[in-house]
């Protein structure tokens, strides 16, 4: 994508011309990186406990709640008790459960939407490339 990208950019296609015929397939990959992008600043500035589906109303809270965050809890919290036995207990610095477990699902949210955000983007660029 990146070689795409400069030669589209530079316009020194190469012998076939596939940067000038490619240009949707390149903005494609273009938008989804900058969503990417977008998605790691707001995973590192603004906390929240649910996904973007839930707040565009895509899956009820409930829902999220029933096939995210209860099969999650058990192995968070196990893994937040074996760091804890590991490094001693707590120290003036430790988080507390909720902040951990929150951090845990936040990072587990947003990975798990930019694994689906770029499935459906290659799926998107697989289709174009079949239709052309």
């Amino acid at each position: 994508a990146i070689t795409l990208c400069l030669q589209w950019v530079t316009q020194n296609a190469d012998a076939h011309g596939q940067a000038k015929r490619n240009g949707p397939l390149l903005w494609a990959v273009i938008i989804g990186f900058s969503l990417y992008l977008f998605a790691l600043l707001r995973l590192v500035t603004v906390q929240y406990t649910s996904s973007l589906f839930v707040m565009f109303g895509v899956v009820s809270e409930e829902k999220f709640d029933e096939f995210i965050r209860t099969p999650l809890s058990p192995i968070i919290h196990s893994v937040y008790d074996w760091l804890m036995t590991e490094r001693g207990g707590h120290s003036p610095n430790s988080y507390s459960y909720r902040v951990y477990e929150d951090m845990t699902l936040q990072f587990l949210i947003w990975l798990g939407t930019c694994v689906f955000c770029f499935t459906m983007l290659w799926v998107f660029t697989t289709m174009c490339k079949c239709c052309r």
